[in-house]
């Protein structure tokens, strides 16, 4: 009799591994009977996989850290990640509206590097200041999620306080598209296929992306209730060896148009084929009209190292809860993240698959000349900063 494990998961391209395991047999093939559970918000399935009715999560990468620590407002059981769900997939969306005030404001700045296009939105928010304008507003899918931290360090690089000179609100990512199309924000940092939605309805445009911000960055994970890790150590390394199989499936490039199909189903994702396959392709449009650009890595789900859970990964998104003021900066974030990013789970569960699999568990995030380069690819920050933090 096949294990039952009830997983949850927000409508987003990167839900693709777990649908892929379901839908591909990966999952059976590990004797597992995988129940996939569509939530509209991270603070749902944060609850419910806490209270039981699910035995693992997609997760924000943020959120099992941030339930170490007892943030977050309820009480939450301990999670582990034992493996990542890929990399990619972020985009700042902003309005027609908005674009146009950046063009407007700084065109050196919003056709150069996308990264440094928040240069113009500070010329835009200046402008504001000085006329008396009521600040803009800007949503983010969670506060413990990569896409907050990415927005804020966005805007951060070009001397934007993303706490006093802008409105950072919370929305569930189905939600983003129509909040920007009736005005309610101004622009957003999401997963897609919301951000590629905007484009395609002619109502946003998007102005950075992950990759631009820092690249090869965490973003989801596989989090689990550590009670039920526990308890079930050979169950656990099947759903990691059926989820990595999973994700090596959909990075290849002949099996993505098969994926948009997938993913467009109402039960998964549900949005249009046609702004799923445009992003999993490797060919987004930034701007209403205008032809696709070229990311071949605009959806790593299996290569450069994107199913481990680097410890180092982890510690950068703790420190950036400390930059933020979450939590207190002598939190001890060397002790905390090893017990909550598991890369000696994903270590035993795919060490009979022809899986590779870094010598170490974290890593210099940014350094061009580190060791593992070529395992993991370029790595860039937006700002050229070396993250380093050891354990």
């Amino acid at each position: 009799m096949a294990n039952k494990v009830r997983l949850g998961f927000v409508p987003l391209v990167d839900c693709a591994i777990p649908v892929v395991a379901r839908a591909m047999g990966f999952a059976q093939q590990e004797n597992i009977d995988l129940e996939l559970v569509r939530e509209m918000s991270w603070a749902a399935i944060r609850d419910k996989l806490s209270f039981g009715m699910f035995e693992a999560a997609h997760l924000l990468a943020g959120i099992p850290i941030a339930a170490r620590l007892g943030l977050g407002g309820l009480p939450v059981q301990n999670i582990v990640v034992p493996m990542a769900l890929g990399r990619g997939g972020n985009a700042i969306t902003v309005s027609t509206q908005l674009y146009q005030r950046m063009l407007e404001a700084d065109p050196n700045a919003m056709l150069g590097p996308r990264g440094r296009s928040a240069r113009a939105l500070k010329k835009v928010i200046d402008e504001d200041k000085a006329e008396g304008r009521p600040i803009l507003s800007f949503a983010t899918v969670f506060p413990f999620s990569s896409h907050n931290y990415e927005l804020r360090y966005w805007m951060a690089a070009a001397g934007i306080d993303p706490d006093m000179d802008v409105n950072i609100g919370v929305i569930a990512p189905p939600r983003m598209f129509d909040s920007l199309r009736n005005g309610w924000v101004d622009g957003y940092c999401v997963g897609e296929p919301w951000n590629q939605r905007a484009v395609f309805h002619g109502d946003g445009v998007i102005v950075a992306l992950k990759d631009d911000i820092w690249s090869r960055s965490p973003e989801k994970v596989l989090g689990l209730r550590e009670d039920w890790a526990q308890s079930n150590p050979e169950l656990v390394s099947a759903l990691v060896r059926a989820l990595v199989r999973a994700a090596e499936w959909a990075d290849q490039p002949g099996n993505r148009v098969e994926l948009a199909h997938i993913l467009s189903e109402e039960a998964n994702v549900g949005a249009p084929f046609e702004v799923l396959k445009a992003s999993l392709s490797g060919k987004p449009v930034l701007r209403p009209g205008e032809p696709p650009i070229d990311l071949p890595d605009r959806h790593v789900f299996y290569r450069y190292t994107a199913t481990f859970p680097w410890l180092s990964q982890g510690r950068w998104i703790g420190e950036q809860m400390k930059r933020w003021r979450q939590i207190p900066q002598d939190t001890d974030l060397k002790a905390v993240i090893p017990d909550v990013f598991r890369p000696d789970l994903y270590r035993t569960a795919v060490a009979g698959l022809d899986v590779l699999v870094p010598q170490d568990d974290w890593r210099i995030e940014g350094a061009a000349d580190a060791p593992d380069r070529s395992l993991v690819g370029m790595d860039q920050f937006l700002d050229d900063t070396i993250f380093k933090a050891e354990f």
